[in-house]
């Protein structure tokens, strides 16, 4: 049986766009001038070079088929960097090969997504292809397997992949099992130039992570989406790596060790391997760390250098803080008392913060413990906030708080008031709605009404503190993109969609 269609749609979704626009076209207007009736091809008269990117941005057919405009351009789509995307050339599958064969290179972009070879032969042909790429310096690779192959199980790849590393700038590779790397050759020479490095809907093992870590010197973004890795653990021992996202994964520990240039660790949806296990998130040598999130109260155990962080008994001290962080987000069931007290910990450990982001989780969700009893739910002492302790990124460092997922709870609201109260740097507070209608507007402005007040606010930098509700655009399948954008300064905000 087929996979559905949103199988499909989701691997598709995850995978980079194509560079270049099925509706792209070239067209030349001829001008005709009144003294001698001429006319002017004005783009042909253009430098080689520039043709060349003009007929490199167009969908491959079309570049093809320039070489009929004029003398003048015969010759050009092959002398231009390819660019192909398959889906321009569906369905013909030996339309594909034939482009691949036939032009010299070099490949700037190939993106091979929808399974246009032959399944009664595909190790075979998918070997030849990759060996063609490799032979013509592909920079940049796109290469999934259909989900609809196979019972959309990933499929082992022949380790000529490897062979196109010599060249490659970017890969990313869709419902793929990657290949056993013990035999291979190892060294910084295997992919030299690589920078960026996308696993989608895959299954990999952890030393080929290590292997393809080991062999890139100069990567710099690490993309885990929808994958699964063994033995459920990602590590990160690199000199050059500044982001890595996982999204939407399956994994029990997560370190950034020995990362001195790792700018920002997104892990987001992402869940440990058995159900009642914790993924440990780990931060040793991270001097350049400055985006972290969302670390889930309820799903991560937090480890700086050799401590793990427990609320209550961790105290602050040099070996337990990370303070290159500027931008936090965490996740919280407010419900949970253990979770806000959780919460409260972990703030200690990133005194530097400024952007502050807060996810509410589970609101309407009981929780049971090992015998099926529902847990003690919002039961926090009554003088439980007054009696909370320093705080430094609150009290000294933050100047924007996002509350997603906010509802109004008594423990959402006390949380608030604790901010507000001791935030001096405090500019921007932004609310966004659980249930973005108008009902549960109406119900957050009257929650949020004494919060507004001056009164309320500690800080001593604005006249007029921003205090902003908004709600979400929905169906944002692929945040992930943007959180691996470093030119992206929050990528949490980016991710909310406000309107």
């Amino acid at each position: 049986m087929d996979p559905p269609l949103w199988v499909e749609q989701l691997m598709h979704s995850c995978l980079p766009a194509s560079p270049v626009s099925a509706t792209a076209s070239l067209s030349a207007s001829t001008s005709t001038s009144d003294q001698d009736g001429g006319g002017e091809d004005r783009i042909s008269a253009l430098p080689n070079d520039l043709l060349c990117n003009v007929v490199s941005r167009l969908p491959v057919k079309d570049a093809a088929r320039t070489g009929a405009l004029s003398q003048r351009w015969r010759g050009l789509w092959r002398a231009a960097p390819l660019v192909l995307d398959d889906a321009h050339l569906l369905p013909d599958a030996a339309a594909a090969f034939r482009v691949l064969a036939s032009h010299p290179g070099p490949f700037r972009s190939v993106r091979l997504v929808h399974n246009l070879i032959d399944e009664s032969n595909k190790d075979a042909l998918l070997a030849e292809w990759l060996r063609l790429l490799a032979d013509k310096g592909v920079e940049d690779l796109i290469l999934a397997n259909d989900p609809c192959s196979r019972g959309a199980m990933p499929v082992q790849l022949p380790p000529s992949l490897l062979s196109c590393g010599a060249s490659l700038r970017r890969l990313y590779l869709g419902l793929w099992l990657f290949p056993f790397t013990v035999d291979l050759p190892r060294g910084p020479g295997v992919f030299p130039d690589l920078q960026e490095l996308g696993i989608c809907h895959g299954i990999t093992l952890e030393r080929d992570l290590d292997y393809m870590l080991a062999c890139s010197p100069k990567l710099e973004i690490l993309a885990l989406i929808g994958t699964f890795c063994l033995p459920n653990r990602v590590r990160v021992l690199h000199q050059s790596l500044r982001c890595m996202v996982l999204w939407h994964s399956l994994v029990d520990e997560v370190s950034a060790m020995a990362a001195p240039h790792l700018q920002r660790l997104i892990i987001y949806c992402t869940n440990p391997t058995g159900p009642g296990t914790t993924i440990k998130v780990k931060i040793g040598c991270a001097p350049q760390l400055a985006v972290l999130g969302y670390l889930d109260t309820a799903k991560h155990v937090l480890e700086i250098g050799d401590t793990i962080i427990k609320a209550g008994v961790t105290k602050v001290c040099p070996s337990t803080v990370v303070p290159s962080v500027k931008v936090l987000a965490l996740k919280v069931r407010f419900r949970v008392a253990a979770e806000v007290k959780t919460l409260l910990g972990f703030l200690r450990c990133f005194p530097e913060v400024e952007t502050l982001h807060i996810m509410a989780s589970d609101n309407d969700t009981d929780y049971y413990d090992d015998h099926g009893e529902v847990k003690v739910r919002d039961r926090l002492n009554s003088t439980f906030w007054q009696r909370v302790g320093p705080i430094g990124c609150v009290q000294s460092r933050v100047k924007r708080v996002v509350f997603d997922q906010f509802t109004g709870g008594t423990n959402e609201v006390g949380f608030l008031k604790l901010v507000l109260g001791r935030a001096v740097l405090l500019q921007k507070v932004t609310f966004v709605l659980a249930r973005p209608d108008s009902v549960a507007m109406s119900e957050a402005m009257c929650k949020l009404q004494p919060l507004a007040s001056k009164r309320m606010w500690a800080t001593q930098v604005v006249d007029n503190p921003s205090f902003e509700v908004s709600g979400r655009v929905a169906g944002h399948l692929c945040w992930y993109k943007e959180a691996s954008d470093l030119s992206i300064t929050d990528p949490f905000i980016s991710m909310l969609r406000l309107y």
